[in-house]
This record gives structure tokens, sequence and C-alpha cells, in this order.
């Protein structure tokens, strides 16, 4: 009997909106040691993902330089300090900030059912290199998420109850 995304999956998501400021994404990522959020509109259909890769890259094209972290370009840290921070680099530190994440989130999200075979979601996650799948009903709406954590902690339940066999 396969694993399905159901039995590993989280729920419920954190998700954010497409309106959402960029910083107060950079925030929950941050808060709840993610790597991504979903992105879904008023009715929690899923409409895209938001990812550090996503925060850094456009980071550095408006800024001009990599940032090792994505919160830290919102806090006028030391990290940004290569920055000029004069009243000109503040203005487009609280520019980035403000930016909605619909201009810069993934919209071509790949998503799975409750039902997808967890070794299907598996391939999906090497074939185009990601590191979470949402979990959507027939009509796109929310219902969990499966990251590599998730993944990783089946294959560890499954060893441990292998394992007292």
């Amino acid at each position: 009997m396969a694993l399905l995304a159901k039995d590993i999956m989280s729920s419920p998501v954190i998700t954010i909106k497409a309106d959402t400021p960029l910083k107060k994404a950079a925030e929950i990522l941050d808060e709840n040691s993610f790597s991504g959020v979903p992105v879904v509109d008023d009715e929690d259909v899923v409409i895209g993902i938001l990812s550090e890769t996503d925060i850094l890259r456009y980071t550095q094209q408006i800024i001009g330089q990599p940032l090792r972290d994505p919160h830290r370009v919102f806090t006028k840290s030391k990290e940004v300090l290569h920055v000029d921070i004069t009243h000109r680099g503040i203005e487009v530190i609280e520019l980035v900030a403000n930016t909605a994440v619909d201009t810069l989130m993934t919209v071509d999200v790949i998503s799975a059912s409750v039902d997808t075979p967890v070794y299907s979601i598996v391939s999906l996650m090497k074939e185009n290199n990601i590191n979470r799948i949402p979990v959507a009903d027939k009509n796109g709406k929310i219902q969990g998420i499966v990251t590599r954590a998730d993944v990783i902690a089946a294959i560890v339940n499954k060893w441990n109850t292998f394992n007292q066999e």
C-alpha cells in the first residue's frame, strides 16, 4: 500500500496573499523557519509560491548585491551596510520591503492531490528542483503541503516501524 500525500502532509498550512508586503512575507518565513510559503487568493486557491530564493533573487536585482538572509534586508542590519545607507539607500530598502509578493512569486505551481503517492511527489520535487508541493483539492483550494522535511520524517518513521517488527 503506497504512502499518500494525505498521510504525510502538513495541515493546516500557513499561507500568504498576493498583496502581502515582502517584509511581512520574510517575517513569516523567518518566524516559522520555512524556506517557502504558498500564496493563495481569497478562496484559499493556490496561485503561487514564494521562496527564500525568490526573495534573494529579487533583492539582488534591486539592490545590486547578493544577500544571505532575506529577513535582514528589511532591518537595516550590518548585512545591508554595503548598500549606500544614505536617504536613497533607505528608500530602496523600503521600496523592496513594501513590494507585493505577486511581483516575484513563482506562478507555475506544481501541486498534488491528497491521494497522490509520496513517490510521485518525490519525483516531482527532484525533476523540478523544488522543496515543497502544495496539496490542493480539485478546485485548487489548499488542503496541505508536503515539504522535503515531511518526506524525510516519513522515511524515518517507516525505518523505525520496520526495525521494531
